[in-house]
């Protein structure tokens, strides 16, 4: 079973912002990682992928509304998935690490971890492929 989480920086923005002592302020872009070392829980290490012309895949980096599908509630939780597709660069020129998870930051490059989650299983990207999201199939919930 997949697991996923926040990020313990976005844990306690959230805390401080819903018992009234800070302003929580969204991040300026949203930015899909891939890890080949994904914890199970959140103040975890996380071992982002390097090498082969990897980089973040831009979700928005305006962080409009509109990269979003709307809130849905279900018995899993309360949940937004990505409206557009999300594009990793091509793997070039070996393939990468095999990725066990994602994450969702902040920033292109270091930033802050916002959400992550793992893979039911691990997803090798080979040489001249690239990995992707499709509409719908990042899912962040909030259980």
């Amino acid at each position: 079973m997949a697991t996923s989480g926040r990020g313990t920086a976005t844990d306690s923005s959230i805390l401080q912002f819903v018992l009234g002592k800070a302003a929580y302020t969204a991040p300026a872009g949203c930015y899909a990682a891939l890890f080949s070392a994904t914890p199970t829980a959140d103040n975890g290490t996380f071992t982002e992928l390097t090498g082969n012309a990897y980089a973040r895949a831009t979700i928005d980096a305006a962080n409009a509304a509109a990269a979003w599908s709307a809130t849905t509630t279900d018995a899993t939780g309360v949940w937004k998935t990505n409206a557009a597709a999300i594009n990793f660069p091509t793997a070039t020129p070996s393939g990468w690490t095999a990725a066990t998870g994602y994450g969702i930051y902040d920033a292109s490059t270091t930033g802050t971890l916002l959400y992550w989650g793992t893979f039911g299983s691990a997803s090798t990207v080979g040489a001249g492929a690239s990995a992707s999201f499709a509409i719908g199939s990042l899912k962040v919930t909030e259980a």
